[in-house]
């Protein structure tokens, strides 16, 4: 059980600013010796979850992490379900729309309709973001007891990515008490200015959130007037009926304490 522990702890190296690791940068990230770390690796390699490019000797996960990722998202029910309804969202709005889930502290994407001209931000399908000053994070972090949110957060850094951006535990409970009120939650240019989003909830059989959808606009593009006007009314619907194609009853939601 260590030895998987270690391997999973290796395979987490890699993310979105590091997608290809030398041996030496896997050694000092893990604290191991080169030759524990060139064990681990081999090891990896030949199981499909690792590969090593033969000019540069870098490492990057393998297709079969990828695999391992789909067979999530599908036994999540999610993306077979709620693909559709994207695409039907997309449409109305003509914006961005994503589905994401929370993982610890962060948001993971697992499903989009987007238009590259119509974003800033390079964002896809396995793509994370921090859940504090974004609006499906929010609105993830909002439905669960706030003494979990608190662990979560334990550790974690709250920098102010804008002038916008809540920095404080005191700033961040707040905001998720505004969304549990509201039935949806808005972050206006907290992780990049320039971009404003708004987010709702998907709940499945048991009335527990276990997803959020949101639109995401430019604000250049859309006022929060239209946003919150025209926009959001779209995504409550979308929001709904992803709930309801999950099972989720009306009237039979779990509410964090």
């Amino acid at each position: 059980m260590r030895s998987l522990a270690k391997g999973l702890a290796f395979l987490s190296s890699f993310d979105r600013d590091s997608p290809s690791l030398s041996l030496k940068e896997l050694s000092e990230r893990m604290a191991w010796s080169k030759g524990t770390a060139y064990r681990f690796a081999s090891t990896l390699v030949q199981l499909g979850y690792l590969d090593q490019d033969a000019a540069t000797k870098r490492y990057r996960p393998g297709i079969k992490v990828l695999d391992l990722g789909f067979t999530c998202l599908s036994s999540l029910g999610l993306t077979e379900r709620a693909q559709s309804y994207l695409e039907e969202l997309f449409k109305e709005t003509g914006q961005p729309v994503h589905i994401a889930v929370l993982d610890g502290h962060d948001i993971v994407y697992v499903a989009r309709r987007a238009d590259r001209s119509l974003t800033t931000i390079d964002l896809y399908v396995g793509a994370r973001l921090p859940a504090y000053c974004t609006s499906m994070g929010k609105v993830l972090l909002a439905h669960r007891p706030w003494d979990e949110v608190r662990r979560l957060m334990r550790g974690v850094k709250m920098q102010p990515h804008t002038p916008s951006t809540a920095t404080t535990l005191d700033r961040l409970r707040a905001d998720l008490a505004a969304i549990v009120r509201a039935g949806y939650g808005m972050t206006d240019q907290e992780l990049e200015l320039g971009v404003r989003s708004v987010a709702a909830p998907i709940r499945d059989a048991s009335g527990g959130v276990i997803a959020a959808v949101n639109v995401s606009t430019l604000t250049a593009h859309v006022s929060l007037e239209r946003l919150q006007g025209e926009l959001l009314p779209k995504l409550l619907e979308t929001a709904t009926r992803i709930s309801a194609a999950l099972g989720h009853v009306a009237g039979r939601e779990v509410r964090a304490v």
